[in-house]
């Protein structure tokens, strides 16, 4: 059992409070995607297979070489949530570009406790930013761009200087 549940992991930007509270179109997209953000963040990645349909595209997944569909991602999640099991996600901003599309704009925040992209377990609290562009279908994530700099959380792991420390003039 989780300590804290994905639904208190997940924070929402005032404006993005503010859409939810609607009923309309924009609203009920927001509402798929925070379902799938706590699914995706959720120990127990079963509610993926509620969230995500099977032939779903992380396009930032298959370009680094994961299987293609849900089982890609999953294989992905499970490194992940292992890796910062008290991930944080902030969601700031949301846009739509259509009605099945939306794009929304991440901070992420979490303690390194497991071996995550190949680094052994720091210990160091990590943030970072993440922009996702996503479309679904009858609900559920059909695909999905997410740009995260790879190589900058990679840095703020192996750093001899923690990432929250500024580095001399």
């Amino acid at each position: 059992m989780e300590a804290i549940s994905p639904k208190q992991r997940i924070e929402l930007g005032p404006a993005v409070k503010a859409i939810l509270k609607a009923d309309d179109a924009k609203s009920h997209l927001l509402k798929h995607y925070v379902r799938y953000m706590e699914a995706l963040i959720a120990h127990d990645l079963a509610g993926l297979d509620i969230m995500v349909t099977p032939d779903a595209r992380c396009h930032e997944l298959e370009a680094i070489g994961l299987p293609r569909g849900r089982e890609g991602l999953k294989m992905f999640r499970r490194q992940v949530n292992a890796a910062v099991p008290d991930e944080h996600i902030s969601i700031t901003a949301v846009s739509f570009e259509r009605a099945d599309i939306i794009e929304a704009d991440l901070v992420m925040d979490a303690t390194q406790t497991g071996e995550l992209m190949g680094i052994p377990a720091t210990g160091r609290r990590i943030r970072f930013d993440v922009h996702e562009r996503c479309r679904f279908a009858d609900g559920k994530l059909a695909e999905r761009w997410a740009q995260v700099d790879f190589e900058d959380i990679k840095r703020k792991l192996t750093s001899p200087i923690p990432f929250a420390s500024k580095p001399p003039p």
